[in-house]
This record gives structure tokens, C-alpha cells and sequence, in this order.
């Protein structure tokens, strides 16, 4: 099996540290992988930022753009060929599923999908009490707004896992992601808001790996939790990485590296 990094930004990320994608991949070749997959984050339509207004002073912090899109696509297949002698590269987006906004979604991935080889689909924004909410900001964020929105830990749980099932089974066009990304992004905080270990939820979450493998979909086996203070485990954690992986969902490891640090971590 090739050693592959399937989930890593770019300097077009505004919450990354701005190294730039070539000393990343130089810094991959170092660690000896042979596949590279650069997946940035796609722009946050401007209606879907309206809903985001109680956590305006994060909007520019989100993703590139939209004016950079072409340039991003531009530049990162030009790396592509410059490397493609030392390492393969792909080149997408990891997608937001915004449930307001699939049909820009769609039309975002029919204009560009063409020019793409990777993609991951992710669920990052969920409703709170006021509007919408970045669901991997800031652990008081989720305490007080949007914990309340649904009652407990265990509905707000599941009310993320059944966002994550609208992801895999929304139609987005041919060019659709197969890979979801971070299964469970919502334990970021875990020691924080608390952890969960509901009957309800693990049924949800089995439900939900049965549903990825008739779909014949990936799963990101993201290690960026391993080094978040409140996370101390992966994206998914072992126990399900090992459900998936007897059903036969392939998982591709991904550092999420937003810098040349993070490229490799486990």
C-alpha cells in the first residue's frame, strides 16, 4: 500500500500557519510518503455566512475566497506537475455540507470538480441558539450555544451524526466527495463538554458506517485529534476505525496539517 497523506491545506487556509504547500510536500517526501492529496477548504457562500453572524469575528478565518479559487486550482496542478516525479498528488477540496446551500455546493463542484482527483465531504456547522455555529471553534462556544439549542450532550450528538447521514446521502452532482472527513468531530472538546457514551449514539453511528459502506465511500482517519487539548484521540477513535475497517470501509490516514509540523503526526 502506498503510504498516503489523503487530508492536508494549504497557505490558502487563513486559519493555517501560511507555510507554503512545497515545503509540506518537501517536508512529506522527508517521511517518505509516496501519495499526497492537498484538499483546502472550499469558500463559505455569503448566504450561508449571514447564518454565522454570532461568530462574526471568525468569518474570515474559515476558508479561501471565492476570488482565489481559480488561482488555488491554477497553482496546485502546476505543483502536481512539478513533483509528479517524486510523488503523486492529487488536488480537491475538503467540502463543507451547509444543508442551506447545496445547491451552491453542486454548482461549486460542477465548475471545479473537473480540474479534481481528492475531496473530502465534512460536517463543521451546525445550528445553535443563534443561527448557525463553527462546531469546532472553542469548547465554551459549544457549552453555551450549542449544547442548549438541543437539549443534552446526547442530542446534540445525535443531531451532528444525522447532519454527517444528510452529507453521504445529499445529491452534489457527479463530482461528489468520497471520502467523509473527521467521523467524529464532534467529541473535539471531549473533555470539556464531557464524553459520550450512549447506546443511542453508538446505534447511530453503526447505522451510519453500514450507510457509508453501501455507498462504497472512504473514511478520513484523521490524527489531527490526537493533538487537540480537549480531543486526545482520532477522528474516528480506534474503536470505530476497527468497526469500519471490518466492514470494509477503507480509511485513509490524514494529517489535516495546516503547516510543515503537522505533516506525518500521529
Amino acid at each position: 500500500m502506498q503510504k498516503t497523506d489523503g487530508h492536508t491545506h494549504t497557505h490558502y487556509c487563513p486559519h493555517g500557519t501560511g507555510d507554503h504547500v512545497e515545503k509540506m510536500i518537501e517536508r512529506a517526501l522527508q517521511l517518505g510518503f509516496e501519495a499526497y492529496h492537498i484538499t483546502e477548504h472550499t469558500p463559505v457562500p455569503d448566504a450561508f455566512m449571514t447564518l454565522l453572524q454570532p461568530q462574526k469575528e471568525l468569518l474570515g478565518d474559515l476558508a479561501m475566497p471565492e476570488q482565489d479559487v481559480d488561482r488555488y486550482i491554477k497553482e496546485m496542478l502546476a505543483i502536481k506537475e512539478k513533483y509528479k516525479h517524486h510523488i503523486q498528488i492529487k488536488v480537491g477540496f475538503e467540502v463543507d455540507y451547509l444543508p442551506t446551500a447545496t445547491t451552491w455546493t453542486k454548482d461549486f463542484l460542477q465548475e471545479y470538480g473537473k480540474y479534481c482527483d481528492t475531496g473530502i465531504l465534512s460536517v463543521h456547522y451546525m445550528e445553535g441558539l443563534k443561527d448557525w455555529r463553527c462546531i469546532d471553534y472553542q469548547p465554551d462556544d459549544v457549552i453555551n450555544g450549542l449544547i442548549p439549542k438541543y437539549g443534552n450532550l446526547e442530542n446534540y450528538q445525535k443531531a451532528y451524526y444525522q447532519l454527517v447521514k444528510e452529507a453521504v446521502l445529499v445529491d452534489l452532482g457527479p463530482y461528489k466527495p468520497q471520502t467523509i472527513g473527521h467521523l467524529t468531530l464532534v467529541n473535539k472538546f471531549q473533555k470539556v463538554v464531557g464524553i459520550m457514551d450512549s447506546p443511542a449514539v453508538d446505534q447511530q453511528i453503526d447505522e451510519l458506517l453500514r450507510l457509508i459502506k453501501e455507498k462504497n465511500y472512504e473514511l478520513d482517519y484523521n490524527h489531527a485529534g490526537l493533538f487537540k487539548p480537549y480531543c486526545g484521540e482520532t477522528y474516528p477513535p480506534l474503536r470505530i476505525a476497527q468497526q469500519a475497517s471490518a466492514l470494509s470501509i477503507p480509511l485513509i490516514y490524514g494529517s489535516d496539517a495546516h503547516g510543515v509540523d503537522d505533516i506525518g503526526r500521529s
